[in-house]
């Protein structure tokens, strides 16, 4: 656990620097270098990180071109091209560390206030995208997709949506952001919003209950391993009140201090900050209109939740005082301390600890 929070500590250190005193160009020289050294970890590895087993034994038997599985279109080719050719699951990584690495830094280069600060957001919530699996090669493609959405080039937005798809099928819920973005909804109309889906929530898996009891056999049967502990998916040890009520803390305590800083944004950046005030809010409701049907259904979001590592940085923007400047960026460091020790412990504890790299 030491190697991950040593990291954490020199992100944090940058990252108060950055805020406070480094100018653009040293930020994205000191960025640059610590998403080097994070993409070497991502292809470094050795038996670290979820679904390590499944995506192994998958390249281990992707011996013949356009063979049917149940992985998406992009991932299997990528599988069966360096299967067939190289046949080393470390060359694989790489080649999907790059696309992870190559879209995500982009993203953050030309999406966020302060690069380093996004970075130690990215690694306390989810190890930086080192541990990726098909939704994260999918996710940092809609997150440099919000650059088309900004410029209004619908074409290429659908272009990275397609893309995005490749890797993972989820990606298609991303299409709406593209409007989503523009909207100029008022806080109170979003709180209402997450209010109602908190409700629907819970009337969804009534109904479920109630229709599969009804409809019997195999309906009923399926219908409940979802609505039962598929937590398991995720490797969650929690129960699911418990994420409900951690998911509610996480995702209120930054939503309640975007909108409390609303109104100091200036008037140039008021249509960023509410874009991803708007697609952050949307990874709120689905978030909650799905994790009590199916936890693995939560995936939905996911992209949704990433525009929190844009958003964050832009609240520091506004904050023109040194101390109360200070002051949030001690209480950011505990919340993504207590995020990141959380990411450890909570669920693959075992995935993670040791890090193992191809040299152990």
């Amino acid at each position: 656990m030491l190697f991950y929070f040593f990291i954490f500590s020199l992100l944090a250190c940058f990252s108060l620097a950055e805020i406070f005193s480094l100018d653009r160009t040293n930020c994205a020289v000191i960025f640059l270098t610590f998403s080097f050294c994070l993409f070497l970890l991502s292809f470094l590895r050795w038996e670290t990180g979820t679904d390590w087993d499944a995506y192994l034994t998958f390249f281990t038997n992707s011996n013949i071109w356009l063979e049917e599985s149940e992985f998406e279109w992009g991932f299997s080719r990528v599988n069966e091209l360096v299967r067939i050719h190289i046949n080393n699951f470390s060359v694989l990584l790489f080649i999907l560390g790059a696309i992870v690495f190559s879209f995500q830094s982009k993203a953050i280069l030309k999406l966020s206030t302060y690069p380093i600060t996004s970075l130690f957001i990215l690694w306390s919530v989810s190890f930086g995208n080192i541990f990726f699996v098909r939704q994260t090669l999918s996710v940092v493609i809609l997150i440099y997709s919000i650059k088309y959405i900004q410029q209004r080039f619908f074409w290429r937005f659908l272009l990275m949506i397609g893309f995005a798809m490749l890797f993972h099928r989820t990606a298609i819920i991303f299409v709406m952001a593209y409007w989503v973005y523009h909207l100029n909804l008022r806080p109170l109309t979003m709180a209402l919003y997450i209010l109602v889906s908190i409700f629907l929530s819970a009337l969804i898996v009534k109904v479920m209950e109630t229709f599969g009891a009804l409809m019997g056999g195999i309906i009923e049967s399926k219908l409940n391993f979802y609505l039962s502990d598929s937590d398991s998916t995720l490797g969650a040890r929690a129960s699911l009140s418990q994420i409900i009520i951690k998911g509610f803390a996480n995702k209120i305590f930054i939503f309640v201090a975007s909108v409390l800083m609303l109104k100091k944004i200036d008037e140039e950046d008021v249509p960023i900050f509410r874009g991803y005030l708007n697609l952050y809010f949307v990874g709120i409701v689905l978030y909650f209109c799905t994790i009590s049907v199916s936890i693995a259904l939560v995936r939905l979001s996911f992209a949704y939740d990433m525009v929190l590592i844009f958003l964050i940085p832009l609240l520091f923007k506004y904050i023109d005082s040194f101390y109360p400047r200070f002051i949030a960026f001690l209480v950011l460091v505990l919340y993504l301390g207590a995020r990141l020790y959380i990411a450890i412990t909570a669920s693959f504890i075992d995935a993670y600890i040791p890090f193992r790299t191809i040299f152990n």
